[in-house]
């Protein structure tokens, strides 16, 4: 399966909660060390999930596949859940199957970057963006 497939490159163009939030209470910014791609988010937190957010995306097509996954998914989402979807697809890029709980079987289609450890970063940068967002807002 080639790694820029048609599937991949449909979820580059509905990145949602693209731009900034005018009063973050939580601000993260990731860049992987492999391929320089970058992403910025700004959240706002209540009782420990997210109800407001924002995210600057610049990144190779994996990284903006990603982005728009997880991103749709982002609007509720808490600490606890993020960590069990991060796990998961950590494990899915270490060759385990595609395993995930709905509303994010959307991941799956990432499945064919497990065989490129060079773009590994840049689809993980929404996970760990996120996570910096829930320990910044403590």
């Amino acid at each position: 399966m080639d790694v820029y497939n048609k599937d991949i490159l449909r979820w580059t163009t509905r990145i949602p909660h693209l731009g900034r939030l005018d009063h973050p209470q939580v601000s993260a910014a990731r860049t992987s060390r492999i391929c320089g791609s970058r992403l910025t988010a700004e959240a706002v937190l209540d009782a420990g999930k997210i109800t407001d957010f924002a995210q600057e995306v610049k990144a190779c097509a994996l990284g903006q596949a990603s982005a728009a996954i997880v991103g749709q998914n982002v609007i509720g989402l808490d600490a606890v859940t993020l960590a069990d979807v991060h796990h998961r697809f950590s494990d899915m890029l270490k060759g385990a199957a595609p395993d995930f709980p709905e509303p994010w079987a959307g991941l799956a289609v990432l499945a064919p970057v497990r065989d490129y450890p060079g773009r590994h970063g840049s689809v993980m940068l929404p996970f760990e963006v996120l996570t910096d967002l829930f320990e910044a807002a403590g």
